[in-house]
């Protein structure tokens, strides 16, 4: 096993790698070129010692990370390995102390590993996010977002009813339904304009539910993809991001479009009003891409939570554009 170091561990900021890391010593380590059957009797003796025990490392003698295998592997090879080379795989996941620790457990996530190791800026191991941690992790994060969502969490934490004034209540979740009534009256400001080609196609009232939810519902999905991307990878190239997704929305738009436009023509007979109803659906579908990719790559831009993105703003931009799209559409046809 690879010499562990006797020295106090630096504190390192909340929420981060570091924070939430096992040390090196709690963990198992073995120098790269060593064999299996003197692995399997230092795993026997000291395996009381592990705080977790996954995987194995392969260190080199200034404790670089030179390789990774699973316990499991370790167990199926040993009889036809003779080093812990012969197994150990080389393309290693790992972070640096100072990673968020919600990237930590997406990393982990995407990765489909259990545990994260944690090395300086030189590679040197200096311990391990454990399975415990990454699962705590995923929760927390989740949470929290979802309920940064309803405008009850903040940066100072949680809002505790028990506890919290309900002035500071107020105070939290008022902007939030402030926002939210601001873009009602900005939609409700849309079809008055349009009164006149509504007066005259009644049934049109009937489907603005429907083009706002199915445009709000593609935004939220390609929000939720965003904001976990940017969140495992901070430098995501934006522009090729953005067309991929707006690639799967001209999809989504087009067979979507055409059964809305099937559906309402087989409902009224109407040739011209289904012709509306699948563009105006199309065109509603393609604006997602502004409120579902735009606004939480601007939030992440000014360095704002892009989670927020999910909430409020992203839906009331969205639900103008739908409105917007759907009565320009039905005026122009109709």
């Amino acid at each position: 096993m690879a010499e562990s170091e006797h020295q106090a561990a630096p504190s390192y900021p909340p929420e981060t790698a570091g924070s939430i890391m096992v040390a090196r010593g709690k963990v198992p380590t073995v120098l790269s070129g060593a064999d299996l059957s003197t692995l399997k009797n230092l795993l026997a003796e000291q395996s009381h010692q592990y705080a977790t025990i996954n995987y194995i490392y392969v260190v080199d003698h200034e404790n670089h990370i030179v390789g990774v295998f699973s316990i499991k592997e370790f167990f199926q090879k040993q009889q036809v390995r003779q080093h812990v080379d012969d197994i150990m795989r080389m393309n290693v996941v790992s972070v640096s102390p100072d990673t968020d620790q919600e990237r930590v457990a997406l990393l982990a996530l995407q990765n489909n590993i259990k545990a994260v190791p944690v090395v300086d800026d030189r590679g040197v191991m200096l311990g391990v996010v454990p399975p415990d941690s990454v699962l705590k992790v995923l929760n927390q994060e989740a949470v929290e977002d979802v309920l940064r969502v309803g405008g009850i969490y903040h940066k100072g934490g949680l809002d505790d009813l028990r506890r919290l004034s309900v002035r500071k209540a107020v105070q939290h979740r008022l902007p939030w339904l402030l926002i939210g009534m601001v873009g009602g009256l900005l939609a409700a400001g849309i079809i008055g304009r349009f009164e006149g080609t509504l007066s005259r196609n009644l049934v049109l009232a009937a489907f603005i539910p429907l083009v706002v939810y199915m445009a709000d519902a593609v935004g939220t999905q390609m929000e939720t993809f965003i904001i976990r991307d940017l969140a495992i990878n901070p430098t995501l190239k934006f522009i090729s991001y953005f067309f991929k997704q707006a690639r799967i929305a001209l999809l989504i738009g087009l067979l979507t479009g055409i059964l809305l436009a099937m559906t309402g023509y087989l409902l009224y007979r109407d040739a011209r009003l289904s012709t509306v109803l699948g563009i105006a659906l199309f065109l509603a579908t393609m604006s997602s891409v502004v409120s579902g990719l735009g606004v939480p790559y601007l939030f992440r831009k000014l360095r704002f939570d892009p989670a927020n993105a999910s909430g409020p703003i992203g839906t009331i931009i969205q639900d103008i554009l739908s409105v917007l799209v759907y009565f320009v559409t039905a005026s122009l046809l109709l």
